[in-house]
């Protein structure tokens, strides 16, 4: 497969999410709620942000301005349309660059599915911990393994951690756990259905069996092998 096939396919599947995560609606509500600012004058920041909704769905909640920093052009175009759509663009900016080379520190800070930018997970905690104002709150959500992968998952995800090791990473890194939580079944289900949805649009026979490979990937794979954990995190003091 041509690896400028691969790139369209990747877009049509992201243009037709509203997460690019196995996240829900109910878990948005209450991550939104846990994530509410402890005192005056908060930023927000997320990095990987994505088409920008739950950015924006943070600081629609909590009345905060915020950055968005995505180095996608599709992604970060869709993130400032959805700003100024709901009328938010003076509030929360997008800004087309690398996340990694972020140096801005923020009082709640995103990082969703996004750890690879600093190359693996304790190296982005580390660097996170840097960006997390003292008394702010960090939302890090990433894959991790709730069983023992085979080979090709293996191949395909990498060294993940269990999600024990994962909340000791953040400890290690400078936080203290406010709340961990794990993605449903449900979720996950539904973020790759919506997933595989998006490149079936494309209505071409190579669209069809990119989503076909994703499918088998999937249910012959890592359904129920890989996870997908969700800490809320704030600097030891």
């Amino acid at each position: 497969m041509k690896s400028q096939d691969r790139s369209t396919y990747l877009a049509a599947a992201a243009a037709n999410l509203t997460y690019n995560a196995p996240l829900g609606e109910d878990r948005v509500t209450d991550l939104v709620r846990r994530l509410a600012p402890t005192g005056a004058g908060w930023r927000a920041l997320d990095l990987g942000c994505g088409n920008g909704e739950l950015l924006l769905r943070l600081c629609e909640a909590h009345g905060i301005a915020g950055d968005g920093v995505e180095r996608h052009a599709d992604d970060g175009e869709r993130a400032r349309r959805r700003a100024t759509e709901r009328g938010a663009a003076e509030r929360v900016r997008f800004h087309s660059a690398d996340a990694a080379t972020w140096d801005r520190p923020a009082d709640l800070v995103v990082n969703v599915g996004a750890g690879h930018i600093w190359g693996d997970t304790a190296r982005a905690l580390t660097a996170l911990h840097r960006l997390t104002n003292p008394g702010g709150k960090l939302l890090f959500a990433d894959g991790f393994y709730q069983t023992r992968p085979g080979a090709q998952v293996r191949e395909t995800f990498g060294d993940l951690p269990d999600l024990a090791t994962l909340a000791q990473l953040a400890v290690d890194a400078g936080f203290r756990p406010l709340h961990i939580a794990v993605s449903t079944i449900a979720e996950w289900d539904d973020f790759e259905s919506d997933w595989r949805a998006g490149v079936e649009r494309l209505g071409t026979p190579e669209a069809r069996a990119f989503a076909d490979e994703r499918r088998a990937e999937y249910l012959d794979g890592y359904r129920d092998v890989v996870g997908f954990g969700w800490l809320i995190l704030t600097p030891a003091g």
